[in-house]
């Protein structure tokens, strides 16, 4: 007989039907670690689909949205209040209808409005209405007042998941030979 590590009396080579015991217990720790190791990666995917970045209007007031010089000094305070309440519609209103990148129309939408409480009788002045329309027009392509976040999102999720069936559909058409 020859003696060693694995050829002592003590060893696996002398008890065949333990070996493959000790073989089959092995398996299926390793199974049972690839199945958690595969549902941590479908998770993870699914996290990393479910996440996207969007960009958002500062909520603070650019300078070039609102030009104090061109105001007299004793009306500056009330025209500088009108301007955060439109900047302010802008950031609750319009930048969810009109996202970044997008072309804002000539016209005033409905939803760019100020109340009197935010803006005193000004409030319904057209004129002044257009006036910051415009303003917002010529600052909305600004990259910087626009800043990106990361925020969960299942619409993406959902959306990545359809495609994905979408594709497999496809190509499981193409193989059986279904149209």
């Amino acid at each position: 007989m020859v003696a060693g590590p694995d050829r002592g009396p003590m060893s696996w080579a002398w008890f065949p039907a333990r070996r493959i015991e000790k073989r089959g217990t092995s398996m299926a720790v390793q199974r049972r670690y690839d199945v958690i190791a595969i549902i941590v990666i479908v998770m993870c995917v699914a996290a990393y689909a479910s996440i996207r970045s969007e960009f958002r209007l500062r909520s603070v007031m650019p300078v070039e949205f609102f030009d104090n010089s061109r105001v007299p000094a004793e009306k500056r305070a009330a025209a500088e209040k009108i301007a955060k309440a439109y900047w302010k519609c802008a950031v609750t209103q319009i930048q969810w209808r009109y996202g970044y990148a997008h072309r804002l129309p000539d016209e005033p939408p409905a939803e760019f409005f100020v109340t009197t409480a935010e803006a005193g009788s000004a409030a319904n002045d057209s004129a002044m209405r257009a006036r910051y329309w415009q303003k917002l027009r010529e600052v909305w392509g600004v990259s910087a007042v626009w800043h990106e976040q990361y925020e969960w999102n299942t619409i993406s999720l959902t959306q990545s998941l359809q495609s994905a069936g979408q594709w497999l559909e496809r190509h499981m058409r193409r193989i059986v030979g279904y149209s």
